[in-house]
């Protein structure tokens, strides 16, 4: 190894190491307990909104309202004129996820929910829920139109998911899971609590990135599962990394065990969560000027992935600040960093030899078995997708147990977050993937 590529590397686990150090003690700042009851329906509150909820015409374009910038999901929801309820999902390990639901589209009647087939849509990771609402055309509102009774969830440790039965989150406890404690007891509760909720067999699933990691583990794991999910949308799926070129996985994960050393030595329990001084500075001084957007002002989910501002509305982008990055725990990042540093491969947790044999029977990782994946699976990528790269996603396609299709984005510009942000994704990605679901309504 050169020394300048070694003082590359040297000069990235520095910064980090000092960026997390900085923002240790803000990690828990102005955040507020939640009621602990299950469900909080929304729609008496939309009149606070009658002032920030203007829309904004520019260019005939609907600009993005600033204030969603400061809102919760469910006042966005809400803002937006949609119906929304709050639920509270308790996993068998003890962590409290929230979920957002959007029951019917704007204008529908509520009576109708009965019949309307459920569909779930979960985030990657360092976001929340609010990624499949921030552009005009989001995800969660285009299904809810359509007909759809949508569920949007949030994995543990993020902003609306950072609660326990037990565990206190601002102990070293609370942190010690990665995204396989997602998939294997967070996407089993929220699928069993979908559906009791609303009396349906089966429902659909939606991923973006980490949302597919989580399904995936979720069906290898509990392969009986399938039996209740008809179609599963992988948008962007993060499973293999190995091809990936993007700067976390090229410039960290080689010190991923370092680093994690060091922010243990330190205290630090969160990855990137949104209130840290940093973020809080962002979110004043950035705005929607590109020259700061690609120096000083990057969010940390666009300079992760190396992703361009391709076809934004660059409004959006203070009110992606406002909630983006939600936070996770160190260990879900150092798990993404084994994964890349392994090959071509999907694997659980290494915790080293020794834990290795006590928890797998094993000296090395098992891999997660994607043949199990027996539920019927549409992939959605990218040409530009340096996360997961189009050789990785090659490979994922050659291992699940039931893919119907992997699916080009016809824009050969087209990233990782363009799924969620782009203002083309409607007419390249939604308008292509509703098709393929089951019809709204039984």
């Amino acid at each position: 190894m050169s020394c300048r590529t070694m003082n590359v590397r040297c000069y990235f686990l520095l910064m980090m190491t000092l960026n997390h150090a900085l923002q240790c003690n803000d990690i828990f700042v102005n955040e507020t307990a939640r009621s602990v009851e299950t469900t909080r329906v929304l729609n008496k509150v939309r009149h606070v909104f009658r002032s920030s909820g203007k829309q904004f015409i520019v260019h005939q374009r609907i600009r993005p309202n600033p204030n969603e910038a400061s809102l919760t999901t469910a006042e966005i929801i809400a803002g937006r004129g949609y119906p929304v309820e709050i639920h509270s999902v308790t996993t068998s390990d003890g962590y409290i996820l929230e979920l957002h639901r959007i029951p019917y589209g704007k204008g529908q009647k509520m009576a109708s929910t009965a019949s309307r087939r459920p569909i779930f849509l979960q985030h990657g990771i360092l976001t929340t829920d609010n990624v499949w609402l921030i552009n005009q055309n989001g995800l969660g509102f285009v299904l809810a139109d359509a007909g759809y009774d949508v569920w949007m969830g949030n994995a543990r440790g993020n902003t609306y998911s950072r609660r326990h039965v037990k565990l206190d989150p601002s102990k070293e406890e609370y942190w010690n899971f990665s995204f396989d404690e997602m998939g294997n007891y967070d996407i089993p509760a929220v699928i069993n609590f979908v559906l009791a909720k609303t009396g349906s067999q089966k429902m659909s699933y939606i991923g973006h990135s980490m949302g597919c990691t989580m399904f995936f583990i979720c069906m290898s794991l509990h392969p009986e599962l399938n039996e209740k999910i008809d179609v599963m949308i992988a948008l962007a799926p993060a499973v293999s990394m190995a091809e990936s070129t993007a700067p976390l996985a090229v410039y960290q994960a080689p010190f991923a065990e370092q680093i994690k050393f060091v922010f243990d030595l330190i205290g630090v329990r969160a990855y990137e969560p949104v209130d840290t001084f940093w973020n809080n500075l962002r979110k004043q001084h950035c705005g929607p000027n590109l020259f700061l957007r690609y120096s000083l002002c990057r969010n940390t989910i666009f300079s992760s992935s190396d992703d361009e501002y391709h076809a934004f509305d660059l409004n959006i982008l203070p009110i992606i600040d406002g909630h983006n990055p939600a936070g996770t725990s160190v260990k879900t990042a150092v798990h993404y960093a084994q994964n890349y540093m392994t090959g071509q491969t999907f694997q659980r947790y290494d915790f080293g030899h020794r834990e290795n044999l006590l928890r797998y029977g094993q000296t090395t990782p098992p891999t997660y078995d994607l043949s199990k994946v027996t539920c019927n699976v549409f992939i959605f990528w990218g040409q530009r997708d340096k996360v997961s790269a189009p050789k990785d996603i090659a490979w994922l396609a050659n291992k699940l147990g039931n893919l119907k299709a992997s699916i080009m984005i016809e824009d050969p510009l087209w990233n990782h977050l363009s799924f969620l942000f782009s203002s083309d994704a409607k007419r390249l990605v939604y308008d292509k993937l509703i098709p393929l679901l089951p019809l709204p309504t039984s």
